[in-house]
């Protein structure tokens, strides 16, 4: 763990910063160079429907995929954590293990509306192996 003089040596770029919210909710992180250049943002905003917060301090990036770092002075710190365990895959499968990924997205079924002469008069393609404009977003399995 870093102790102050620690801290205080590494954070060579300190930069100001506002974060402005404004009525709609919407915000902005706003960086300055200088102490004047905070206070001359500051002085623009009086008076405007904002809220700002001011503060110092230094960026902290972090590294591209696929294995993410929080970038520090103080060393690079990964955002993932490497199991205890490993269990061997007797698969040889590389892809993406579908257990990390996103959910799919479910969207609802399409659905063919009621006639009043009923469907089949209307929707033809019962076995017939037509096309219509329902088969485009869900295929009949039958065709």
């Amino acid at each position: 763990m870093p102790n102050d003089a620690d801290i205080r040596d590494a954070l060579v770029d300190i930069k100001f910063y506002a974060v402005v919210l404004n009525a709609a909710g919407d915000y902005a992180v706003e960086a300055f160079d200088t102490l004047d250049a905070l206070r001359a943002r500051m002085a623009e905003l009086v008076d405007s429907d904002v809220s700002a917060f001011s503060f110092v301090g230094q960026q902290l990036k972090v590294s591209k995929p696929p294995y993410r770092h929080l970038l520090t002075p103080w060393g690079d710190k990964p955002l993932f954590t490497i199991p205890d365990t490993l269990e061997p895959d007797d698969s040889g499968y590389l892809g993406a293990d579908p257990t990390h990924l996103a959910p799919p997205l479910e969207l609802p079924a399409a659905r063919r509306p009621a006639v009043a002469g009923g469907d089949e008069e209307f929707f033809p393609d019962a076995d017939d192996n037509t096309f219509n404009v329902f088969d485009r977003l869900m295929p009949d399995p039958d065709s």
